[in-house]
């Protein structure tokens, strides 16, 4: 099991990727420290305290990993005059609740989304994400036949990810480059290569229903909105921002350009926003909604994300 300080370095070493991968590894690194059988009580709070701040910065564009650290920290003082061993029990149980959680709402997303795929479909997705994943190779197991392109993600290659398990699952699978994604979902393209579908996954949800999720989604989704493709998204509403501020991550250049000429400025955008006017559905742990529902639904089911 990787402490916190090794989970830090690899989130943003891009080796772990993924807003519920991230949210997963840095939950189990805080049970390490529950391990320690020589940390007081005080030694041990100030440990998690001090971890839970890392892991937040290590990616502070993931609402999922923030609202989960979160959680464990408000649990942790809710119980702060407790006994060290049972504040022990307080940060396993909390984080447990939450891996089960995870898991629990992940299978409920899929379930849900598998009934908006159809036989006979051109389905698009962008990047890499775990749920949109299995949402394909559910319907798939499921006896529905389709057609999926997606998009290669550079600079890190992400789409390669969905790419090799799509394929593996033998599904039919198309890669094309990025800056032909727009092209590819409008009709223009060619009938045979018409999308019935676009399905995306997200960073983060903001109050207004819109998302944020890897860069390209934007003109992803536009293309989708003008040649009347719907647009699903596919989360939990765990990854809700109540702030509706989610700073845009800037990575280095080095990504792109390893050796750039001197003096070139390069601009490497992690992700974008998707407006909640291009997106046709939400699907998440609580069925297929509108961006509209998105804040009722949280106040509703997570009051601790407001």
């Amino acid at each position: 099991m990787a402490n916190p300080q090794q989970t830090v370095e690899r989130i943003k070493k891009i080796q772990i990727q993924g807003a519920r991968a991230i949210a997963v590894a840095s939950l189990n690194s805080l049970k390490s420290l529950a391990k320690d059988k020589s940390a007081g009580k005080k030694e041990l709070l100030t440990k998690v305290s001090r971890a839970i701040d890392q892991l937040k910065k290590a990616r502070p564009t993931e609402p999922l990993n923030q609202n989960c650290l979160n959680f464990v920290k408000s649990q942790l003082k809710i119980y702060q005059a407790s006994r060290i061993d049972q504040l022990k029990n307080v940060l396993n149980d909390s984080v447990n609740f939450l891996l089960n959680q995870l898991t629990s709402t992940d299978q409920e997303i899929i379930s849900n989304g598998e009934k908006i795929i159809k036989s006979g479909q051109n389905i698009f997705t962008h990047c890499h994400s775990s749920t949109v994943e299995g949402i394909l190779k559910s319907a798939w197991q499921h006896q529905k036949r389709f057609k999926v392109f997606n998009t290669e993600t550079r600079p890190l290659f992400q789409g390669r990810i969905t790419a090799k398990n799509l394929s593996r699952a033998k599904i039919p699978v198309t890669m094309v480059a990025d800056n032909a994604a727009s092209f590819l979902i409008s009709e223009t393209s060619g009938k045979d290569l018409m999308m019935g579908l676009v399905l995306l996954g997200a960073d983060a949800i903001l109050p207004d229903g819109s998302v944020i999720n890897k860069i390209g989604s934007f003109g992803i989704g536009q293309s989708a909105y003008f040649e009347k493709v719907p647009l699903y998204i596919v989360a939990s509403l765990l990854k809700y921002d109540s702030d509706g501020i989610v700073p845009i991550e800037i990575r280095p250049s080095k990504e792109i350009w390893p050796q750039k000429p001197k003096g070139l400025k390069i601009i490497n955008f992690a992700f974008d926003t998707v407006p909640a006017k291009y997106i046709t559905g939400l699907v998440c742990e609580f069925g297929v909604i509108k961006p509209s529902q998105v804040k009722k639904l949280v106040r509703k089911n997570y009051p601790w994300l407001i």
